[in-house]
């Protein structure tokens, strides 16, 4: 039994990249916030006490928070992409370009500014989860047994 990827696995694999650039733009912003407040490493967060706490582990908790998300996204994605390369792709992209506004949003205006990234992120991340379900029913129906077991079992 062989495995092919579909053609247009190549705009998956481009999602992904783009939440490389996600990341990137937020650990950026993480190293430019530790030299603005002066928190020193290997301190993940700034101390309570900290003048500045607030601004800092508001720019950190936002990459942290995509950190935390990152890989089950990826999986998801990838997942999809085997069935429906294009619906996980512009999962992903909305997925990646919601996580730089969710941390442009909590750097600049703290934790109620990352309310719309947080929103559009999971505007990416819900679909692929939803639709994992999807292709695995469709992977397993040559199987129609096991598929009835799952369906009775999600009901």
């Amino acid at each position: 039994m062989g495995f092919e990827l579909p053609d247009a696995y190549g705009y998956v694999v481009l999602a992904h990249g783009l939440s490389w650039l996600s990341n990137t733009y937020l650990v950026i912003n993480v190293v430019k916030a530790r030299k603005k407040y002066d928190v020193q490493y290997p301190a993940l967060y700034a101390p309570e006490n900290h003048p500045n706490a607030e601004e800092f582990n508001c720019v950190q908790r936002a990459h942290q928070n995509t950190l935390e998300n990152w890989a089950p996204v990826q999986l998801l994605m990838a997942f999809n992409g085997i069935v429906h390369p294009k619906f996980a792709a512009t999962c992903g992209a909305i997925w990646a370009a919601g996580r730089i506004i969710y941390g442009y949003g909590y750097a600049n205006k703290g934790p109620n500014g990352r309310m719309l990234g947080g929103l559009i992120s999971h505007l990416g991340d819900f679909p692929l989860l939803i639709g994992c379900f999807v292709v695995a029913t469709k992977m397993l129906k040559k199987d129609d047994c096991l598929v009835q077991l799952v369906l009775r079992l999600l009901s």
